[in-house]
Formats: structure tokens, C-alpha cells, sequence
């Protein structure tokens, strides 16, 4: 208790500490939650190995969230429930680094909100996609120029291309005679990875405020009415493409299994697909551009690419970056069962186009 004391005196906040518990199952940050004058805190001590600029990480961090309060004000709605609300410490800093060079962050806790679980109806996918669509909309007008790029080249395919090829040549754990089907697979697609990229550089794509990890774990919801409250782990909030924090979230709650099922018959579940557009395009239709509604559908398709990719170098690389590693070829399977997701979407491509076309038609 004494270490907390001492960390949470250092931050703007009166009462005596009744209650110090470690809190969720993060495998990035260690998180507590933090009982101090009748009042609930979650104070946090970053990885900066993970997150290796953390004064940036937690200048996007306020600006964003400052922003979000005003605009949650002007609707006429409780800030205090529908965004994150960071404490300065007494020296007026977003963030405390000890002497032993820790670095500790400190928010309020939404205490009314729960952990949204896999969608497993349409009332849920529609919250999903309208809980993110809110969060872009409120920060249409935000200045992305303010913001860090805290995660360099986050969704450069150009980049996550050339980190598989240099982990086929280099074959550091003798594995890639394993995966020669699944490097072809990647091989055979890599010229469609682009196209969102282009689209940004000839101006056609505007960048905007975007979440980068859009997991439905990230979402806080009603445990009575079932509605989401906000999206939550902000770490990587970045200037970015809106429509690929939306295809990030279709390819984990609207996918039939879990990433880590060893079955190979993931595929796309095409009603909870229609009803997480339907809430996103209630919040952003009229606010996407024709360019961006035109390549909604490619985004859910090249996030389910990436992340394949990804699991498929960390693979080929020995598991460098795999945080909850349960078996030798888990990384693997990953990368099978997003690949298997690619070609379920690829054959449903002409019917997800008539959804969305229908969607935003409406809006």
C-alpha cells in the first residue's frame, strides 16, 4: 500500500486510499484499480518497452480526450461516463516517471461500464460498429497534425510485406518449409495490399483521428440496457484511416470464431456484418467520403490480410512479439485462420458491396 500512497500523492487527487486491487488482464500494462477518497482510479504503470514514446503516447492522449469532453458536452451528454478523464500529477504533468525510470499514468474509472464480449446478436454488432463511429464522428473536426505517430508506419503494407519477405530469407528458425502455402497465399494477393495507401497519398482518403486497436474488448457497455458507453485503450489513437479501425473491428466481431480456433472454418458472418454497418453509417455516412464508402468493404479484407501477416513473420521469426503464447505453432493457426477469413470474404465481396451500398444509400 505504501508504494501506491506515494505514487498516487503525486497526482491530483484528495482522500485516503481505502482500496488497491490489480485490475483486468492487460499483458502490456500493469493496472490497478485505486480506491482514494470515496472515488475509483485506474492508475497504470506503461511498458515502455511496448510503448517506447510514452510522453507522446499521453500527449495524443489528453488532446484527444479533451476534445472528446467538449464535444460530449455540447450533445448534452456526461463526459464523466462517455470518455476517459485523465489526471494531471501535482507538477501539472500528463505523466509521473519515477526515479527508477517507471512511467505512471492515472484516469478516472467508468465504473458504470463493462467489457463489451464477442457480439452474439444484432443489437450487439450495432452497438459495436455505432460506438466507433461515434468516437470518429465527435473528432471529425480534430487537427490530426497535433497528434504523434506513437506506433511508426502502423498499417504500411509496404512495410508489413517487406517484414515477411526478410523473414523468408532469413529462415532464423528453420520454419519457413512449414508455411511455403501460406508465404505463396501473401505472395499472390501483395499487389492489392496498397490501395488504401494510394488512396491517402493522391488525396482521395482523408487521414482522421482513429483508435488503431478497435477489438470489441475496447469497448465499455451498459450492464442493464446492453448500450456501448465508449471505446476504451486508447494507447494508440494516431492520425490514421478511419475505414481500417472499422475493418478491424469487423474482423474480430464479425468473424464466426475466434482467432484462436484451430478448425479452419472461420468465415465472415454476413447479418452481424450488415448490422455493424448499419450502427457505424448511422454516426460516420454522412461523414465518410465517396472514396472512403467505396473501399469500406477492402478495409475489412486487408485487416484480416495484416493481421495474417503479421502472426505469419512473428511465426517465421520465433514468436518475438506473441504476448500470450499457449502452443509452438499458435501463431501459426493465427495466420491460417485469417487467411481462411480472406477467402471467405473474397467470396462474399459482390454481397458485402450490396450491403453497404444499401446501408449508405439510406444515410
Amino acid at each position: 500500500m505504501n508504494r501506491f500512497e506515494e505514487i498516487i500523492r503525486k497526482f491530483q487527487v484528495e482522500g485516503e486510499i481505502t482500496e488497491v486491487r490489480p485490475l483486468g488482464h492487460g499483458t502490456v500494462n500493469h493496472t490497478y484499480e485505486i480506491v482514494c477518497g470515496g472515488v475509483a482510479y485506474v492508475l497504470q504503470e506503461m511498458n515502455h518497452v511496448v510503448f517506447k514514446y510514452p510522453t507522446e503516447v499521453m500527449n495524443n492522449l489528453f488532446l484527444v480526450t479533451e476534445y472528446l469532453r467538449d464535444a460530449i458536452i455540447r450533445e448534452g451528454r456526461d463526459p464523466e461516463r462517455e470518455t476517459i478523464t485523465y489526471i494531471r500529477t501535482r507538477a501539472d504533468n500528463q505523466l509521473l516517471q519515477t526515479e527508477r525510470g517507471s512511467y505512471f499514468r492515472l484516469y478516472r474509472m467508468i465504473c458504470s461500464g463493462e467489457e463489451m464480449q464477442k457480439p452474439s446478436s444484432a443489437d450487439e454488432a450495432y452497438e459495436a460498429g455505432r460506438i466507433l463511429g461515434q468516437f470518429h464522428r465527435r473528432l471529425r473536426g480534430f487537427d490530426t497534425h497535433k497528434l504523434s505517430y506513437t506506433v511508426p508506419k502502423m498499417h504500411d503494407m509496404k512495410t508489413v510485406l517487406n517484414a515477411l519477405l526478410v523473414a523468408v530469407r532469413g529462415d532464423i528458425c528453420f520454419r519457413t518449409s512449414d508455411c511455403q502455402e501460406q508465404i505463396q497465399f501473401v505472395l499472390e494477393r501483395s499487389k492489392k495490399l496498397s490501395v488504401i495507401q494510394n488512396a491517402v497519398k493522391a488525396g482521395e482518403i482523408p487521414l482522421r483521428v482513429t483508435h488503431n486497436d478497435t477489438h470489441y474488448s475496447n469497448i465499455l457497455v451498459d450492464p442493464d440496457t446492453r448500450k456501448a458507453i465508449c471505446l476504451i485503450d486508447l494507447d494508440t489513437v494516431m492520425p490514421g484511416v478511419s475505414i481500417l479501425d472499422f475493418g478491424d473491428s469487423v474482423r474480430a466481431a464479425a468473424a464466426t470464431y475466434d482467432v484462436d480456433e484451430q478448425s479452419g472454418d472461420i468465415e465472415l458472418d454476413l447479418e452481424m456484418y450488415r448490422f455493424q454497418l448499419q450502427g457505424y453509417a448511422d454516426e460516420m455516412g454522412r461523414v465518410l467520403t465517396a472514396k472512403e464508402k467505396e473501399l469500406i468493404n477492402y478495409a475489412v479484407w486487408l485487416m484480416c490480410m495484416e493481421r495474417g501477416i503479421h502472426y505469419l513473420t512473428d511465426y517465421l521469426n520465433g514468436d518475438r512479439d506473441i504476448v500470450d503464447f499457449s502452443y509452438e505453432r499458435q501463431n501459426l493457426y493465427r495466420a491460417v485462420n485469417q487467411f481462411f477469413l480472406v477467402l471467405d470474404i473474397e467470396e462474399k465481396m459482390d454481397e458485402m458491396k450490396k450491403i453497404s451500398e444499401a446501408v449508405f444509400q439510406k444515410r
